[in-house]
């Protein structure tokens, strides 16, 4: 069925090109769109035994011989097979034959592509409530996911992580389409803009010759993202992703997005990849209440002066974050390594732990520093 605004949006665009008068009729044989206003409405005896018949086309010369049919050529409009209007250019059939097919075939096209549109969008929209309700609805029904992504096409037998990107120096639209055109990007795959500066995509990380491994799966995100890592440096822009956790449910992608989101909340790389799995042990302490760590930890918040006890615990975040690379922790901290040293070395003698040597007093010392994170929201230990 051709709509009246579709079918006016048409004759607008014919109109630039021919003087000729052209008409657009529905499947009730009604003329909905025309050159001529007046016509618009008018019942046409010709275009409807041509919708509901077998003609292709009819022509008609002479005089006029039927109420509201005037001498031309009247076509029938098909759209995947089905018919569903007629067009009609009026004048002498000898002269306007050349130009009322070109205008059959413009219109057929023009309609389909307006359909392609639509179903896009459609789809667009379908998509972005899918999206929507698996990061944003922690209660969203199991099943009711499941259907629309059998109905866009994506399995939920296919594992996937979530890479959320940022950038405030990059539109996001750009980011979605580059990421799309890569040949890394499956049909499987879907992402969407989630705002001014956020996208997120879904990476398919599947292969049907064999189960990856999970350092495979991180080559293959790390390989996916690096065309725009690569394009970000040459341009001197910035963007960072955070790579949430591998799901096969989508019950469960909720929770992978929200781990996106923890690593946003916690982890500022200039530029870069940050993956959940590299801060599973933070992410744990920091689920822990902070009326629990206050029982653990109140007896240290006022045996050591608050100006040690900041100094001590900063260098702490520092060598936490950064797997107790001294290196990068130093540049973090913009001090000397040494200074960082020093101050590892006296937090380390007042504490009596060795976090370097021994997982036990690392995680003593990652609860101790979440402890002071969360009872000094103002950053300050």
């Amino acid at each position: 069925m051709i709509s009246r605004e579709i079918a006016g949006k048409l004759i607008d665009r014919i109109s630039k090109y021919t003087e000729y008068n052209v008409n657009i009729m529905d499947e009730d044989g009604v003329i909905i769109a025309s050159r001529d206003p007046e016509r618009v409405g008018q019942y046409h005896e010709i275009a409807h035994r041509i919708i509901h018949g077998t003609e292709d086309m009819i022509v008609l010369t002479g005089p006029q011989a039927l109420p509201n049919v005037k001498p031309g050529i009247n076509m029938v409009i098909t759209i995947g097979g089905k018919r569903e209007g007629v067009v009609g250019v009026t004048g002498d059939p000898a002269e306007i034959r050349p130009v009322a097919l070109i205008t059959k075939m413009a219109i057929e096209t023009m309609l389909k592509y307006e359909r392609q549109q639509d179903e896009q969008r459609l789809r667009e929209n379908r998509k972005e409530r899918f999206v929507y309700m698996l990061t944003q609805d922690r209660n969203s029904d199991p099943e009711e996911l499941r259907r629309m992504a059998d109905a866009l096409g994506y399995p939920e037998e296919m594992p996937r992580i979530p890479v959320l990107i940022y950038s405030n120096e990059v539109d996001p639209d750009f980011v979605m389409r580059f990421m799309r055109s890569s040949q890394a990007h499956s049909h499987k795959d879907f992402s969407i803009v989630l705002d001014s500066h956020h996208v997120v995509i879904f990476k398919t990380v599947y292969d049907r010759k064999k189960k990856l491994s999970f350092s495979e799966c991180r080559e293959l995100i790390e390989g996916y993202l690096e065309p725009l890592v690569r394009w970000l440096d040459q341009n001197g822009k910035k963007a960072k992703f955070y790579v949430g956790t591998w799901q096969n449910s989508y019950g469960q992608y909720f929770y992978s997005f929200r781990h996106c989101k923890w690593l946003e909340d916690h982890y500022r790389p200039e530029n870069g990849i940050v993956f959940f799995y590299d801060h599973v042990g933070s992410y744990l302490q920091d689920l822990v209440p902070v009326g629990e760590l206050q029982h653990i930890f109140h007896g240290f918040a006022g045996s050591l002066p608050e100006k040690k006890a900041s100094m001590y615990m900063e260098a702490a975040g520092a060598l936490i974050k950064n797997n107790f690379n001294f290196n990068k922790a130093s540049e973090e901290l913009y001090v000397h390594k040494n200074t960082l040293v020093y101050r590892y070395n006296a937090l380390k003698e007042y504490l009596g732990i060795d976090p370097v040597e021994s997982a036990k007093d690392r995680a003593f010392l990652g609860a101790l520093y979440q402890f002071y994170v969360k009872t000094h929201k103002d950053g300050t230990f």
